[in-house]
């Protein structure tokens, strides 16, 4: 998936995405029922990185994965691993992962080169699927 389709995605949800200054690479927020990504583009490195982080916000809008400072460690990690599986279900699906292996592709630096994404996505992804977790 192009970039841009994220982007798209957003804009068809009404999610404004900002460009935030923040220590952080990426947030999301919602007041009311209006939601914002806010994308620190002053430290994110290239757009492999910029797509998977904005897909990863995304995981957070569409798995009702947000939370604050106050939730505990373990459900805040419960969350990021929700939008997490549903960046690399988007950007790195099963079917797509196991065709490039069919290819000969072995490192996770060849998949993420591929498909666009970061390596740490790849890694992630094929964990998951290696678990048995297929859809």
């Amino acid at each position: 998936m192009e970039i841009q389709k994220l982007y798209d995605i957003a804009e068809k949800e009404n999610i404004n995405i900002l460009n935030f200054k923040m220590k952080n690479k990426a947030i999301i927020g919602c007041i009311g029922n209006n939601y914002s990504i806010g994308l620190n583009y002053f430290i994110i490195t290239d757009s492999c990185e910029e797509k998977t982080i904005l897909a990863e916000e995304l995981g957070h809008y569409y798995c009702n994965a947000l939370y604050n400072s106050n939730y505990s460690n373990v459900e805040i990690n419960k969350r990021e691993f929700r939008a997490k599986k549903w960046a690399f279900k988007t950007l790195v699906p099963y079917t797509k992962l196991h065709e490039l292996i069919n290819k000969g592709y072995k490192y996770y630096y060849e998949f993420a080169e591929e498909l666009g994404v970061t390596e740490d996505l790849i890694k992630d992804a094929y964990n998951y699927y290696s678990e048995g977790n297929y859809g």
